[in-house]
């Protein structure tokens, strides 16, 4: 059926809110790049008449940094963000950003001292008992490497985005409802044919993968393999100090949450706090050691090797080091037991072509993959050609019938792929089965049944228009203003 709802990027307002952690965690931006004229020293941009300094970079990409890190349970690191070029995506969200607060400036908008005031009093980031504490303000700000100005500065530029979004806004009328409805809950009737073919059916041509071995041996290369000496430092297991936890607890409290992303309390974070003490203790004798093996006044134990995916390590100082230079320690587990990892770079083997038996592995999966799937479209094809499928009657996104030799994941992606082609027939690959269509008759949804959801197409409509109307605002805007970009990437 011909698709209503488009996909549209959401508009990203400025996030104040910065955590200790994740400040620290994502480090500072190198300057190599930047353009270090003395009349623009302190900004990385300035959008018409709205410089964007070096702290808003800072504490954009910070913030930025933080959802990445939070969203891969921990697993986002600094090259990860220089491989996806998270600088430039934060220069462009603040340019937007910034786009859009000089024509609320234009327009004459403004806030007020009395409404940052507000806007303090009302953060529970800075709340003691339900009531807004200076020290606590104050704390927080000096943890995060916030001045005071700076950080009413982004939130007086956070709340003027609001101003304007909310002046902006139009509300939904019935005919967008009665769309979004016919979006939502369409019915389509459709007659079906399932074709599968096992992976085991695929004959392996040896002549056919080693030609592809021959034209892409430059693809299948050996990891880099970094030839290490080491020394580990087991987890120091210290006396429980409830003031001494409580103190770290205060300073990073921002880490520790339940699953809804509240905070916790001292008592219910108490033992992860009490392991994360001990291994900063741990580390603080680890870098001690590292320094003494700099100096050779400690002798690394053991031999290990490290590939450039090695979690534990940070690729990017693997590839960037010295044979013969020490690595700073990194968390390390040895024989079931946390710890830090204090290491030598020896030697490195670098990347070469793998020969075809170590490649054939990798382009087997990909050669069966590749002839799957050719085999499937095809057979799909001259299916459609001669169509003999079966009614499984009306679908929509809401009524989703069992559908044999699917299970529940395969029927949810296939009806939600004829939702959103536009095609009359088609066919949708599900692994190795293909699902061939054709929808043979639609019928409305009766609005009476639907009045449950009114709350929910009020909403979603409210939301695509809107989204809209910033996403046309803003492409217009940016010919308006002059941009001049200063910081030109790491």
């Amino acid at each position: 059926m011909i698709t209503w709802m488009q996909k549209h990027k959401k508009y990203l307002v400025v996030t104040i809110w910065v955590s200790t952690i994740a400040f620290v965690g994502a480090g500072f931006v190198g300057w190599g790049a930047y353009d270090m004229n003395t009349s623009r020293a302190k900004s990385v941009a300035k959008v018409g008449s709205r410089n964007i300094s070096i702290s808003q970079f800072q504490q954009k990409y910070s913030t930025m940094y933080e959802y990445y890190l939070s969203a891969s349970n921990g697993k986002f690191n600094q090259e990860q963000a220089e491989q996806m070029g998270l600088d430039k995506v934060v220069l462009q969200r603040l340019i937007q950003d910034n786009v859009m607060l000089n024509y609320a400036d234009e327009l004459g908008l403004g806030i007020s001292d009395e409404e940052i005031i507000l806007a303090l009093m009302v953060d529970p980031n800075f709340m003691v008992d339900g009531k807004f504490d200076k020290a606590k303000y104050e704390n927080s700000l000096k943890q995060a490497r916030i001045s005071p100005k700076d950080y009413e500065k982004n939130l007086a530029d956070s709340l003027l985005l609001d101003k304007l979004f909310n002046a902006l806004k139009i509300d939904a009328n019935s005919k967008d409802l009665d769309m979004l409805a016919s979006s939502y809950f369409m019915e389509d009737r459709l007659s079906l044919e399932i074709i599968s073919l096992n992976r085991a059916d695929i004959k392996v041509d040896e002549n056919e993968l080693k030609s592809i071995w021959e034209k892409n041996k430059d693809k299948y290369l050996t990891k880099t393999k970094y030839n290490l000496k080491g020394k580990f430092i087991p987890k120091v297991v210290s006396d429980e100090n409830l003031a001494l936890l409580q103190e770290y607890y205060e300073e990073n409290r921002a880490q520790y949450r339940d699953g809804f992303d509240k905070i916790l309390s001292f008592e219910a974070a108490k033992e992860r706090v009490k392991d994360d003490y001990d291994m900063r203790q741990t580390r603080k004798l680890a870098l001690s050691e590292y320094l003494k093996a700099k100096k050779g006044e400690v002798e690394l134990e053991f031999d290990l090797i490290a590939l450039d995916d090695d979690y534990e390590f940070d690729s990017q100082e693997l590839k960037n080091a010295q044979i013969g230079e020490y690595i700073k320690p990194v968390k390390y587990r040895m024989n079931y037991q946390d710890g830090y990892l204090i290491s030598r770079l020896d030697s490195k083997d670098l990347p070469k072509p793998m020969d075809y038996e170590e490649a054939r592995e990798l382009i087997v999966g990909e050669y069966i993959d590749n002839k799957l799937k050719e085999s499937l479209e095809n057979r799909a094809k001259s299916a459609l050609e001669n169509f003999k499928g079966r009614d499984i009657g009306f679908i929509s996104r809401e009524n989703r019938p069992k559908i044999d030799e699917l299970n529940d994941a395969q029927s949810a992606i296939f009806i939600n792929s004829v939702f959103e082609n536009s095609a009359k027939s088609g066919y949708v690959i599900l692994g190795n089965k293909i699902v061939v269509y054709k929808i043979t008759d639609q019928k409305l949804p009766n609005f009476k049944d639907i009045s449950k959801y009114e709350d929910l197409l009020k909403n979603s409509a409210f939301s695509i228009k809107n989204e809209q109307l910033i996403e046309d605002l803003l492409s217009s805007l940016q010919h308006r203003y002059k941009i001049e970009q200063y910081y030109k990437g790491q």
